[in-house]
């Protein structure tokens, strides 16, 4: 599974390795910067997803930062900080943070609002879409169901994200074969049929009892959202 990559900036560098250490046992590629001109410099060589600053830092204030950052990213911005004061905090979300964190603080809690922001930037610019207990993430290309990995292909994934784009619409055997495979010759139902088919068995095995392919006999498929109950087994 694809990380989030972060950036985080402080200048005690035991602090640093300290939560670098606990991002990376949560999943996340973690970046290290000490100052702001390390900060500038990582900032135009990676995509970031979140970008946790230090406030005081040795060549200036981390204020400074984010419309300097707003020119290369767009990630998310939380300020880490022990300026506490109602006016540091004023001050931090008027130039462009996301959210605000005083020290002492909890990494677990740390690492929750890091994944809190990231999804709601990720929905934000069309990149995640949820229909719970489904997530497909387009632009890391993964889905996962009541939170368990599906392991899709590309035309599988290509079949979902098209049919999730516009929910209990049907969408014709045409219109999935000449999105999916990029043909605008004569549509080949089995085909589709087959990967539809292959994507409703990667589904099932996690969530047996419902499903989200609806099959519209004769035209093609839909999206069911709320899902559909199946019959054959328990309750959702």
């Amino acid at each position: 599974m694809a990380q989030h990559k972060i950036l985080l900036v402080d200048d005690d560098t035991d602090i640093l390795e300290i939560n670098r250490a606990f991002l990376e046992s949560e999943g996340y590629e973690v970046v290290t910067a000490t100052n702001i001109a390390q900060t500038m410099e990582k900032v135009q060589l990676h995509n970031f997803d979140c970008i946790v600053l230090d406030v005081m830092l040795p060549d200036g204030s981390a204020f400074e930062l984010p419309p300097r950052i707003a020119v290369y990213s767009g990630a998310p911005i939380i300020f880490l900080t022990a300026r506490e004061q109602v006016e540091d905090r004023i001050q931090g979300f008027k130039v462009g943070a996301d959210d605000y964190i005083t020290k002492p603080y909890s990494l677990p809690e740390l690492s929750l609002r890091i994944n809190a922001h990231i999804r709601r930037n990720m929905k934000s610019e069309g990149f995640l879409m949820e229909f719970p207990p489904l997530k497909i993430n387009i632009k890391t290309r993964e889905v996962t169901l009541k939170d368990n990995p599906v392991h899709l292909t590309n035309r599988e994934f290509d079949i979902l994200r098209l049919l999730a784009e516009t929910p209990n619409v049907i969408v014709p055997f045409a219109r999935i074969y000449s999105h999916v495979w990029g043909d605008d010759s004569a549509c080949d139902n089995h085909l589709v049929m087959v990967n539809i088919s292959y994507l409703r068995k990667k589904m099932e095995k996690i969530a047996p009892e419902i499903t989200f392919v609806k099959t519209e006999w004769g035209i093609g498929y839909s999206f069911a959202y709320p899902p559909v109950k199946n019959s054959m087994h328990g309750e959702y």
